[in-house]
């Protein structure tokens, strides 16, 4: 006997998922036409995917049922894997917003990692909220005018730690609706958050690396917590870095935002804001209107970019 039903993917170990349905939730299995699909982005589920399943009594292994389809996604937050960065992972899907943590101290800001997870979110259009976190270890870091820059270009800024209990009202608030993932590097603190958020989740949590400034991976899955109230918070490992999923090099310069307006000055449309006479863009950070960190960080995308692009032929 064989039961058919729509659910919600909460889970990702390896090539089991656990789906939450109104029935409750099932470790499910998919099938051989999902690893077949035209588009190598639908050939896996991940947290947040609506999909249909085939519950079957009797499976081995603890194994409730099968995976038949995963439904079209209004999203997802894709980043690139391997030495070459030519494969890319699907992180989550049907993302209300993206919460990007950065750790203030221990192991400390990286405006450029923040910039390619900002990039990446703007051009899969997934609204996203920077977290600075860890506040308590040094106060005085957020005045500093690359934070201020993000404020002015119109993020929305958190300031937490959950010693002392900084910002996490304000955290928890803007996370009542649709699922919020949790991003960044081990050992900015997404498990001590989202075990503050929920304690029932009962995420492990490990020590930041003195000598190496980073922290341990410790969180080895994917998974949806369910906030009390409404939405869900989706956690996934903990990453040394984050790169970009494959982009055209000459389609970076819409990932950022102050750009968008300068770029309409410039002498040619297809300026790429990098040795092309007549850019406006290049003016604006020599006269301040645009920061210079953010447009070195902008070149360094696009030469990754052109890099891959060379490398394909």
């Amino acid at each position: 006997m064989t039961q058919a039903l729509s659910g919600l993917v909460a889970r990702t170990m390896n090539r089991f998922y656990d789906v939450i349905t109104e029935s409750g939730t099932w470790r499910c299995q998919p099938k051989g036409q999902i690893r077949r699909h035209d588009d190598a982005s639908y050939r896996l589920p991940v947290i947040g995917d609506q999909v249909t399943i085939d519950l079957q009594r009797g499976l081995k292994d603890g194994v409730d049922g099968y995976l038949l389809e995963i439904k079209p996604r209004t999203n997802m937050l894709l980043r690139s894997i391997g030495d070459t960065r030519e494969q890319q992972k699907v992180m989550a899907a049907n993302l209300a917003q993206t919460l990007i943590v950065q750790g203030i101290e221990r192991p400390g800001l990286d405006f450029a990692m923040l910039d390619r997870f900002l990039v990446t979110c703007e051009l899969l259009l997934i609204p996203a909220c920077i977290v600075f976190n860890k506040v308590d270890l040094n106060p005085d870091a957020l005045q500093c005018p690359q934070i201020q820059t993000y404020a002015e270009l119109g993020y929305p800024i958190i300031e937490t730690s959950t010693k002392g209990d900084i910002g996490m009202g304000r955290l928890k608030a803007v996370l009542e609706n649709g699922i919020s993932l949790f991003a960044g590097t081990s050992g900015v603190g997404k498990s001590s958050l989202i075990n503050w958020l929920v304690p029932k989740a009962n995420l492990l949590t490990g020590p930041v690396n003195e000598r190496r400034g980073t922290g341990r991976h410790t969180t080895t899955y994917s998974v949806l917590i369910p906030i009390k109230g409404g939405g869900y918070l989706a956690d996934s490992p903990g990453l040394r870095d984050f790169f970009p999923p494959h982009i055209a090099a000459d389609e970076v310069r819409f990932g950022y935002v102050e750009m968008r307006d300068l770029q309409r000055e410039c002498k040619f449309t297809s300026c790429l804001h990098l040795e092309e006479p007549g850019c406006h863009v290049k003016e604006a950070v020599r006269s301040g209107d645009m920061a210079s960190f953010r447009y070195h960080n902008y070149k360094a995308i696009v030469a990754d970019m052109q890099s891959r692009e060379r490398a394909r032929y």
